[in-house]
């Protein structure tokens, strides 16, 4: 008799693209990867998650392991306002980050692939194709999150601090006055 696999697997709501490594690995993790903030406020996709956080724990380990996550068995979801609360991307969040040593496919609304690692960047809108799995190694136990796909949604409000060169030049005409044609600079 085989034993029954529980799903594990889901594609995100919309979010907003947070550290973003989706065509080059990460110096930190030496992996593609994302974080994926959740609103607080999204409660079915929260309790979906935690569900497949528990099917995660049950598949490896047995039913007694939903009772363990967060206490034995660690959780990949994060606390927003605790972990980053100077970041306005995760403020009132849980989050979480999803790995992977093989580069994700990448595709835009219309299925269309995105070769330009310029167009996927912090602040853009997405949905994710993520799996989570059970971990036991070195005696330390885990839930883990893996990256398999990205769709971008929309554009978005870009973040991390780096403005455009049109918002940077924006107060300054194409026009030469006067008084910079006759100022002698050197």
């Amino acid at each position: 008799m085989t034993e029954k696999v529980l799903l594990t697997k889901m594609v995100t709501p919309e979010i907003k693209c947070s550290f973003p490594y989706l065509f080059e690995t990460s110096d930190y993790t030496g992996k593609y990867g994302l974080s994926i903030p959740v609103p607080e406020d999204d409660e079915k996709t929260i309790k979906q998650i935690k569900t497949l956080i528990g099917n995660a724990a049950e598949n490896k380990w047995g039913k007694k392991a939903r009772t363990e996550i967060g206490k034995k068995i660690d959780s990949p979801l994060r606390n927003g306002n605790d972990e980053k609360e100077d970041d306005e991307i995760y403020r009132d969040t849980i989050f979480f980050s999803a790995n992977s040593s093989t580069r994700p496919g990448v595709i835009d609304r219309y299925k269309q692939p995105i070769m330009e690692m310029e167009d996927i960047y912090p602040g853009c809108i997405i949905r994710a194709s993520i799996n989570f799995y059970a971990y036991d190694y070195k005696g330390k136990k885990g839930i883990a999150c893996g990256l398999q796909n990205v769709m971008k949604v929309a554009d978005g409000e870009r973040i991390g601090g780096k403005s455009s060169a049109e918002d940077d030049f924006a107060d300054f005409t194409d026009e030469i006055t006067e008084e910079t044609e006759t100022e002698d600079v050197f």
